[in-house]
């Protein structure tokens, strides 16, 4: 799986939407459109019925994600040389998780995490680097 989606009734089938109540992701022969958004077998009752599909579960933060842009920007301040690469980890993990789980959110918190741990792991290379040929 190189990144597209599956369909969560069929496992080799693309995903082309996601449904609009429980966010899972679904092919073509799985979605129905009504009132403009996509819903699968499940969630297309309640939208039929008038009453707004349950979301709640689609709002689960990832503790990863979280836990790596904490790494990351605590890495900026002290101890770079290993929360950099810790955060860069977590940051990845979450990626991973958030892909495979369409519930999860804190994709934005995992992206900026990899990014400031890079960052904090370059310039700590180079602030070794100018100690060393100082002397």
């Amino acid at each position: 799986m190189s990144g597209a989606s599956m369909c969560r009734n069929h496992p080799d089938v693309s995903a082309i939407a996601r449904c609009a109540g429980c966010a899972e992701s679904f092919c073509q022969n799985c979605v129905v459109d009504i009132g403009g958004q996509q819903y699968c077998a499940s969630c297309k009752i309640m939208a039929i019925q008038g009453k707004p599909p349950v979301m709640e579960e689609a709002t689960l933060p990832c503790k990863e994600a979280d836990d790596a842009i904490k790494y990351a920007i605590i890495g900026i301040f002290c101890f770079g040389i290993i929360l950099g690469p810790l955060a860069i980890s977590k940051a990845n993990t979450a990626k991973k998780m958030i892909a495979l789980n369409p519930r999860l959110t804190g994709a934005g918190k995992a992206n900026a995490a990899s990014i400031i741990g890079w960052v904090v792991v370059v310039l700590w290379f180079l602030g070794i680097i100018a100690r060393v040929s100082g002397r």
